[in-house]
């Protein structure tokens, strides 16, 4: 099955709310640029066939150093040109799978805490039900605002704040995104595209650990993760 098993990892943001000459993706954490410590997880697993990381056009060569700098394997991975928006990223990275691929996962390269059980796990649960996404309950309330006013109260034992890995039947994801291009419909969840086909998602409970690395807070909080235990 191996053959038949990719992932794409998205690293072709443009890292704004960072403010810094690097992009958040190839920040280091504990020495390491994240990007690194988020392939190697996926190398790990021993499952994937190919890994896709997509990356800004701009960026192409300085990723190709950093790989080759911590020894990436050739075979097991290949950059990709990244799109204008996430989505046109993941599209690009999805036509570049091999024509064998039943079953791709796809996750955001600043979550470097992902857990090598929990990518198996998706991939597993995918094979039988078809598009599955990793998610936490919400434990705030949440409320609808508009123009600094509440309009209501959402119920918050039906959210949930959802999470990659995603992963998805190969077939079913690229049709969602090709209907997506032909409705000219964006969004920022891979998910969400299978949704407006009217298939069915399901959600698995995932780590609190699996944070997202976005900003220079969420920065600080991944070095004290590292620090105060051996997350990898």
């Amino acid at each position: 099955m191996k053959n038949k098993i990719s992932a794409i990892i998205t690293a072709a943001g443009k890292s704004v709310r960072m403010n810094l000459p690097v992009k958040k993706q190839f920040m280091p954490l504990a020495g390491k640029p994240i990007i690194i410590h988020t392939v190697e997880k996926f190398i790990n697993t021993n499952i994937f066939n190919k890994i896709l990381v997509v990356v800004n056009k701009k960026d192409r060569e300085f990723a190709e150093e950093i790989f080759s700098e911590y020894k990436i394997p050739k075979n097991n991975f290949i950059i990709v040109d990244g799109g204008k928006t996430r989505q046109g990223s993941v599209f690009n990275a999805l036509k570049k799978c091999s024509s064998a691929t039943k079953i791709v996962v796809i996750h955001d390269g600043v979550r470097p805490f992902v857990k090598i059980e929990e990518i198996k796990e998706i991939v597993n649960i995918t094979m039988a039900k078809g598009a599955v996404t990793f998610g936490i309950p919400v434990k705030n309330t949440i409320k609808k605002v508009e123009q600094n006013k509440v309009l209501f109260t959402l119920d918050r034992k039906k959210l949930w704040e959802i999470l990659t890995p995603q992963a998805f039947k190969y077939e079913l994801i690229y049709n969602a995104h090709k209907n997506a291009i032909q409705k000219k419909i964006v969004t920022n969840d891979d998910a969400e595209l299978v949704e407006i086909l009217g298939e069915e998602v399901f959600v698995l409970q995932g780590s609190s650990e699996n944070i997202k690395i976005t900003n220079k807070f969420d920065l600080k909080i991944a070095e004290a993760m590292l620090q105060s235990k051996n997350i990898e």
